[in-house]
């Protein structure tokens, strides 16, 4: 596997409650078992073993996204101490791009000056205005954390320090008011994320007046039509290009290996941590980054099945027409405790409404010139539906379908 991006947890613990998740609230208790902060020896053996992995698949850049938790928590000299490891990767010709995911409450001046000496891309956490944030994104004491994220974000704009935002969707939330809302806090860019559930507890999810799609489709269209300095919003920026036939895609769409490992505080090497809302200590495999190499992950089942989930799809996903734009959606939405893996995700005909309908949108706004070019032509949610009825009988069993089921009733992967 060409492992290029590194999901490293460097703090286990967070200082807010976020309701909805995956890490504390979704039923794996495994984080109890993790150092609260990532150790010296762990990140040293980290990089020496990192180097030698991108040596070997000659792989020129490598992406290191700081995570938690929240990865502020940790003391400012350990976090220096952190990316100075790093200094070996230059030293080899290779380059290292940092990010980090932080919910913004702890940040001030200094951690801002850190940033900029390392030039590290920040993204934060947050949901929308106050009354839709505050819903999920509550502190220990079930108290409100909009305005103090609103405050972290004014120390990076006052600092000039730009930071992109990470948010969930939420279906009581107006969409116009959402775009809005982020449209006036000046921020380049927003990732909209849907909310983590899998087919044993969807129901949390599908009880409400809109549907997902429906919510989507308003936030695009205001998106779409909004030619004055255009929030970039990275779903909608994938799937236009994949529709236009760009070689592109997400963890969560198209057909691109996930070159994504997480390592945790203690050393562990796993699949995307949003796994663990399948059940308690679902990520876990025995491969430790101070006792193994980074090559080893091939050995576990559950990091293969996610490092090529946009192909590894159950058979109505391969009988779906935009099978390639949606890539069977997101690997832990896919997820029941009776079929492992082998389900279409639970938010199939969500994404499959949402394609099409931002295709015929993109469809509507080309020239005649280009649409004869690139071959392109509507297809209606509609006749997508028919269409997976009609090519599904002629769908054979793929091969790798144990691999998929081999996570029923499972509560720990080996």
């Amino acid at each position: 596997m060409n492992i290029n991006t590194f999901v490293v947890k460097i703090a286990s613990r967070c200082n807010i409650n976020c309701t909805y998740c995956y890490m504390y609230n979704l039923g794996d208790s495994s984080y109890k078992l993790q150092p609260k902060f990532i150790e010296k020896t762990t990140t040293i053996n980290f990089v020496n073993k990192l180097l030698s992995h991108l040596q070997k698949s000659n792989t020129g850049t490598v992406f290191i996204i700081l995570h938690g938790g929240e990865p502020l928590l940790m003391k400012k000299e350990d976090f220096e101490y952190f990316m100075d490891s790093f200094k070996i990767l230059s030293e080899n010709n290779i380059r290292v791009v940092f990010a980090l995911q932080t919910n913004g409450i702890l940040i001030d001046k200094e951690w801002i000056d850190i940033f900029r000496k390392y030039n590290i891309n920040i993204g934060v956490s947050l949901d929308g205005s106050e009354l839709v944030n505050d819903k999920f994104r509550i502190d220990k004491k079930g108290n409100g954390t909009y305005h103090k994220v609103i405050k972290g974000l004014e120390i990076l704009k006052e600092n000039n320090y730009s930071a992109g935002i990470l948010s969930v969707m939420n279906l009581e939330c107006d969409p116009v008011e959402y775009y809005e809302h982020f449209k006036n806090l000046s921020v380049p860019s927003l990732d909209v994320l849907l909310l983590d559930a899998t087919h044993d507890n969807k129901e949390t999810i599908f009880n409400n007046k809109m549907t997902p799609s429906d919510w989507y489709i308003k936030v695009f269209d205001e998106w779409f039509k909004d030619n004055n300095q255009k929030l970039q919003i990275r779903m909608f920026n994938v799937l236009i290009k994949s529709i236009l036939g760009e070689d592109t895609g997400l963890d969560n769409l198209g057909i691109l290996e996930n070159k994504v490992l997480v390592l945790e505080t203690n050393g562990d090497l796993e699949a995307v941590d949003v796994l663990k809302a399948c059940g308690e200590s679902f990520t876990k495999n025995e491969i430790n980054i101070n006792t193994n190499e980074i090559d080893e992950v091939s050995k576990s089942t559950l990091i293969e099945v996610y490092y090529n989930s946009g192909k590894y799809l159950p058979r109505k996903c391969l009988a779906c027409p935009v099978q390639e734009i949606c890539g069977g959606g997101y690997l832990p939405h896919r997820y029941s405790s009776v079929n492992g893996f082998n389900n279409p995700t639970i938010y199939c005909n969500d994404l499959l409404k949402l394609i099409t309908y931002i295709q015929n949108k993109v469809f509507d706004s080309m020239p005649l010139e280009l649409i004869n070019e690139t071959g392109i032509s509507k297809l209606t949610y509609e006749e997508a539906l028919e269409l997976i009825e009609k090519n599904l009988p002629n769908i054979p069993i793929p091969e790798y379908t144990s691999k998929l089921e081999h996570f029923r009733n499972l509560q720990v992967t080996t």
